[in-house]
């Protein structure tokens, strides 16, 4: 460009980001940007430990979407000590609508299952390929226990802290089934693009198989007391109705919009 040019006349066409107005990256930004610009830390909405950098624990802008059925756990909830992160499978496409009706991709990842470490499989006394369930305060799922070198512990504020990993690729339908890992994930959404948070929460691994019918409500209450229910809620979760947080409503538009 001469320097006279208006719009995108006006760009290089080598510019970096040429869909900013001036083709340049920002760091402060006029727009857009719900948070930041600068990096820095806010634990995961559900998390073993509080956050050591400051006195809030999660993103201030973060979007809860709260409801009675939606709750969070608190930083430390002990009904629920194990960080439970999502996976894809090579095998598998996106929650596998597609892939669990295809035979010979079904037989190489046939069925749903919970990744552990040896010393986590010891401590529950879980064996390689045992049923176990996993339950966070949103509900619970059953899965087969894969008890594996890749997933290990970590020291948290001086105290040893487990991991497990589910792949989200199962679900009920097709010739292969198997339950939903979006059954323990919370609805939220981060700031900015409103994406989920599927690859940091909290559970507890409980060994056997998971009742069905009547018995598991029975069950779930046992094994999460008082779930969703008050002190028993992220004390930075907002109420039912609120804001659910940043610049977005419940209805996921913005405020006084629908």
């Amino acid at each position: 460009p001469r320097g006279d040019e208006t719009g995108l006349d006006g760009q290089r066409g080598d510019a970096p980001f040429i869909l900013h107005e001036d083709g340049l990256g920002w760091m402060y930004v006029p727009k857009g940007l719900q948070d930041g610009p600068l990096p820095t830390h806010y634990e995961p909405l559900e998390s073993p430990v509080r956050n050591p950098l400051y006195s809030r624990d999660t993103n201030p802008v973060v979007n809860w979407f709260t409801r009675n059925e939606n709750r969070f756990a608190p930083p430390g909830d002990p009904r629920f000590p194990y960080v439970l992160t999502t996976y894809r499978l090579t095998e598998h496409h996106t929650g596998g609508g597609m892939s669990r009706f295809l035979s010979h991709l079904s037989e190489l990842q046939p069925e749903m299952f919970v990744e552990i470490s040896p010393e986590l499989a010891a401590k529950l006394k879980i064996d390689n390929s045992d049923y176990v369930c996993i339950v966070s305060l949103r509900g619970a799922i059953e899965a087969r226990a894969l008890v594996s070198r890749r997933i290990q512990p970590v020291k948290l504020n001086g105290k040893t802290v487990h991991q497990v990993a589910i792949p989200f690729h199962f679900g009920a339908a097709g010739p292969l089934r198997g339950n939903a890992a979006n059954n323990l994930v919370a609805i939220s959404g981060e700031p900015n693009v409103t994406i989920m948070e599927s690859k940091a929460l909290v559970c507890n691994i409980i060994p056997g198989r998971l009742p069905r019918g009547p018995a598991f409500l029975d069950w779930l209450e046992r094994n999460a007391p008082q779930a969703g229910q008050p002190p028993n809620l992220h004390p930075e979760q907002p109420p039912p109705g609120a804001p659910t947080g940043g610049r977005f409503s419940r209805s996921h538009g913005r405020e006084g919009k629908t």
